[in-house]
């Protein structure tokens, strides 16, 4: 990762105005140039501290959303899976939610940024989801070696689609189906 600005409170000026400027004009529009501005920071500050955009837009992300997150432990799957899920969801309803819409979208056509998305919000992330399951197996509700792969890339594939194709709200009726219906059958099938 670059080195980034020492001052916690201008890198949270430049973080906030990457999101700001995401939402606004999105991310094949946003530059460099315009993220000093809002942040009243020199481009020299900025491109010095992240050398491009899709690593500027991930020091944002991991500056708003934390890196690796300790899962939750409601003491069962289902409770654990709906504490994630209903996290998810509420990011997702967001105005967050339409800047990562915007960023998965972008980096459909844009390797780098696909890279640093996919380090930036499912490496960092995907040792929780390991965590859950090794609990779930410990007590006996998955069998040993159920994968966390699996239930991390359906959970969020799932939120995603309902996102970007505004199929319905990402409600409670939502969660209840994704995690009875889908999530729990299929874990527990290991």
């Amino acid at each position: 990762m670059p080195p980034t600005t020492g001052n916690p409170e201008r890198r949270a000026a430049i973080c906030d105005a990457v999101f700001e400027l995401l939402g606004e004009v999105g991310y094949d529009r946003m530059t460099m140039d315009a993220v000093a501005a809002r942040a009243r920071a020199s481009k020299a500050t900025i491109y010095r501290g992240w050398p491009s955009k899709p690593e500027l837009v991930m020091e944002a992300v991991e500056h708003r959303y934390g890196g690796a997150m300790e899962p939750p432990d409601t003491g069962s799957l289902r409770g654990d899976l709906y504490a994630q899920l209903s996290a998810v969801c509420t990011a997702a309803c967001g105005a967050d939610g339409a800047v990562f819409t915007g960023l998965l979208t972008a980096a459909t056509h844009n390797g780098e940024l696909a890279e640093v998305l996919y380090r930036c919000t499912y490496e960092t992330k995907h040792s929780m989801y390991e965590s859950m399951l090794k609990r779930a197996a410990e007590r006996g509700e998955v069998p040993e070696g159920t994968s966390a792969e699996l239930l991390h890339e359906v959970l969020h594939a799932m939120v995603t689609s309902r996102r970007m194709w505004q199929n319905g709200p990402l409600d409670e009726a939502f969660m209840a189906r994704l995690i009875d219906g889908v999530l729990i059958p299929i874990l527990q099938r290991g």
